[in-house]
């Protein structure tokens, strides 16, 4: 793996934050553009996002390696990274109104955003596509458990309610699977307007986390000591553990690469975007971001150079 190639689309994805910090700064937008733009990302240009990965597919793929990366998928986004997140919280002695945020963040990482060009750098067309299906069960399990994790810190919605989960997110990734499965073909003209609204999603979302971290006292991103252990479990130690039952299970080299690589990943940006809807503590997932991806810049070379050595 080129590792240039990590850095610089973390660097690339820095700069624009850079640029989202800046123009509110300069009140080229205003705090309640943050709040609406999030629910635009979130309900109109990442459904069509993941409608788009799957459209813009060319080769189709063994149908053992595809189910074993659906597996694979369902199994971390709902069950293993959230239960390992939990316990996390419980190490770090996290407040009890912040710990469906920590799961959260322990268990959505950035796939898309940061992970989708990383991959398609180093793996081409065929890693973008296991990439792509990682990302159907992501955006699954974000706009479900997802959306149950962040009313549970608000006191509400402690029990399972169905309305919660009937979004634009969840409706569109599961028609996604039905037009991969079923071979579904669109019209070229409305293909290419789903992937000209779904560009839209990762420099906007990296612009929304911009403005949130120019709300808060720049001293304050770095003051929460919880932070760092938390990250460096998340990012370093935890994708190392999972490389030694990936490695036995994954016999595709490519889609070896692209699991390993996805789950290294820094806290999603919904994170952001999620807290921002749903009125969640969007200071500490903005911090969260900012810091998980200021550490991927080491976190993630390192850990493609340790797995040498397991």
């Amino acid at each position: 793996m080129d590792i240039k190639i990590l850095i610089s689309q973390m660097t690339m994805l820095f700069l624009i934050m850079a640029l989202g910090y800046v123009i509110l700064k300069l009140k080229v937008v205003d705090e309640s553009f943050t709040k609406t733009f999030s629910k635009l990302i979130l309900r109109v240009t990442m459904p069509a996002m993941v409608l788009s990965s799957v459209l813009d597919l060319t080769e189709r793929q063994p149908i053992t390696d595809v189910l074993l990366a659906l597996g694979i998928a369902f199994a971390m986004f709902f069950m293993i990274l959230p239960l390992s997140g939990l316990l996390l919280a419980k190490l770090f002695r996290v407040k009890k109104n912040s710990t469906g945020l920590y799961v959260f963040m322990n268990t959505f990482s950035n796939v898309g955003f940061m992970g989708f060009p990383v991959i398609e750098a180093l793996s081409g067309s065929v890693g973008l596509f296991y990439a792509a299906i990682y990302n159907l069960v992501f955006n699954l399990s974000v706009f479900t458990l997802g959306v149950w994790l962040m009313n549970k810190d608000k006191g509400q919605n402690e029990k399972f309610d169905i309305k919660l989960l009937l979004t634009p997110g969840v409706i569109v990734a599961v028609l996604a699977l039905v037009v991969y499965f079923a071979n579904l073909k669109l019209p070229t003209l409305m293909c290419d307007a789903i992937r000209s609204v779904g560009s839209i999603t990762s420099p906007a979302a990296m612009l929304i986390i911009g403005c949130t971290l120019a709300k808060m006292d720049i001293k304050s991103v770095f003051a929460d000591w919880r932070i760092y252990p938390w990250t460096i479990v998340k990012q370093l130690i935890i994708p190392l553990l999972l490389w030694i039952p990936f490695s036995m299970l994954i016999t595709n080299e490519i889609l070896l690469t692209v699991t390993f690589i996805l789950f290294a990943m820094p806290v999603a940006n919904n994170a952001v975007l999620f807290a921002n809807t749903y009125d969640g503590d969007s200071n500490l997932a903005a911090r969260s971001v900012f810091i998980t991806t200021l550490f991927s810049l080491i976190t993630v070379p390192l850990c493609v150079w340790l797995i040498q050595f397991i």
